[in-house]
């Protein structure tokens, strides 16, 4: 049997990155909350979960980095939005590019009270002539349970 493989025949594994994104605020969220979705740049957003210890306690660090057109940003995310995305929080529903589905800023454990906050929000304008200006918006927060997977129909906006 031949080892070689034509590349046009191999399946297609998606790696890394946010294919969709969904946000609805944390404040009285409930399953039947709604749910904006976001256009997001390909290839560019990702979520990173960091477990670390400290005295016996595991931790779970959530980071979930979204990069968007810079104008469409101007028009999703107002002072207003950021300043209650800072206080209040947001609950994510994303989808990987493998196609995982996970909830994060919500847990079994403390429901939204660590929620993602809002923890920079950035603009970049490029650095060839032909790069496409974005917005970089960066959402944490702090659990002791891993992002759960999301089986949940939310309603959207």
């Amino acid at each position: 049997m031949d080892n070689a493989q034509n590349s046009l025949t191999l399946p297609r594994k998606p790696v890394g990155g946010i294919r969709r994104v969904r946000l609805a605020s944390a404040r009285a969220f409930s399953p039947q909350s709604r749910f904006a979705e976001y256009e997001l740049i390909d290839d560019r957003s990702a979520y990173v979960e960091t477990l670390t210890a400290d005295e016996g306690l595991l931790r779970v660090r959530h980071t979930l980095t979204l990069v968007f057109d810079k104008h469409q940003a101007d028009a999703w995310f107002d002072r207003r939005w950021l300043e209650r995305c800072a206080t209040d929080g947001v609950v994510a529903a994303i989808e990987t590019a493998a196609g995982e589905r996970l909830r994060i800023g919500r847990s079994d454990r403390f429901g939204c009270e660590q929620a993602l906050r809002l923890e920079r929000f950035t603009f970049a304008s490029g650095a060839a002539p032909g790069d496409r200006p974005t917005a970089t918006l960066v959402l944490a927060s702090e659990d002791t349970d891993r992002a759960q997977t999301d089986t949940d129909d939310y309603e959207e906006d």
